[in-house]
């Protein structure tokens, strides 16, 4: 049998180099293993009601609005390295700020909400951001299929303008956890007049009967709401409590087998090895070959009488 040729070998080895290169680069696994879903791998659909209702002052003293700036600021500390969208809603609905790691960028979008004026819009109605969210929902998913999907939907739940309330259901597939945070009080509260929420220019009227406007908090419809999403609600009524609400986004995921990231038994480390050991070879045979073309250029030179006599 006949031995094979050096440099068949040689050959051979660097194909082998490429071929188990390309395999790292592929990431190799077999199976499935549980993978626990950090915060980083979250993403957060902020959804904020700024019609004026969140302006009443029911939130101890406060507009409604503080509330919810101080608990978004609290949720964005309690997910570090979730990314954030903010989707705000009143007369239309608008994506004020696409999906972002950076924190500091949320929460100065949250600080500068701006709720609509008095008499702005048509009405008031929960269910106006339904379609912005789904597509946002989608384009994520989309884009970003290894992350959570996680729905904030904020919101006093009054609706003033007419018509049936649409199903928020069809974003159930969409959403892996989240919550409906409510606001306001079922007794209500006057709504300040002036943008910058103070009372110096009094409050909202009611022009139907000319007295100052109550809002009121519909908690029915919110639960209803985070129903149909298949999420928490929480009527908020003080500051604090974010983080255990950040927490029971991780335990949804556990509730419904989302919360086991799908993640291969890795075996990229092998072929690691291997392709390691291939181009140890390869550079000893390299080393091999440069030192006996060193010493072949150093042979030693002809005696000099015999260089005279020629």
């Amino acid at each position: 049998m006949s031995a094979i040729p050096p440099a068949a070998l040689v050959v051979a080895r660097r194909v082998a180099i490429v071929v188990v290169l390309m395999v790292v680069l592929w990431q190799p696994g077999f199976g499935t293993r549980a993978s626990s879903t950090r915060s980083s791998d979250v993403d957060v659909l902020v959804v904020v009601d700024r019609t004026r209702s969140m302006a009443a002052l029911d939130y101890q003293g406060r507009p409604r609005i503080d509330g919810v700036e101080r608990d978004l600021t609290d949720l964005a500390a309690a997910l570090p390295g979730s990314r954030f969208a903010l989707l705000t809603f009143g007369g239309d609905a608008t994506l004020e700020l696409p999906y972002t790691s950076d924190t500091a960028t949320f929460t100065t979008a949250v600080d500068t909400l701006r709720l609509e004026g008095p008499f702005d819009g048509t009405g008031s109605r929960v269910d106006r951001p339904l379609g912005l969210m789904k597509s946002v929902l989608e384009r994520a998913e989309a884009q970003h299929p290894d992350r959570r999907q996680v729905v904030v939907l904020v919101s006093d739940g009054e609706n003033t303008d007419d018509g049936e309330q649409q199903s928020f259901a069809e974003l159930d597939d969409l959403v892996g956890g989240g919550v409906v945070l409510g606001y306001g009080t079922s007794d209500g509260a006057k709504m300040p007049a002036a943008q910058d929420l103070s009372d110096e220019e009094g409050y909202v009227y009611d022009q139907a009967t000319g007295e100052d406007a109550i809002s009121r908090i519909d908690e029915d419809n919110l639960q209803t709401i985070a129903d149909q999403l298949g999420v928490d609600y929480v009527h908020r009524t003080e500051p604090g409590g974010m983080t255990a609400i950040a927490d029971g986004f991780e335990a949804s995921y556990a509730q419904d087998g989302s919360g086991d990231a799908p993640a291969k038994h890795d075996l990229t480390w092998l072929f690691g090895l291997l392709l390691l050991a291939l181009v140890l070879v390869e550079l000893r045979s390299w080393w091999r070959a440069l030192w006996t073309s060193h010493h072949a250029l150093q042979a030693a030179p002809e005696p000099a009488e015999e260089l005279v006599s020629r």
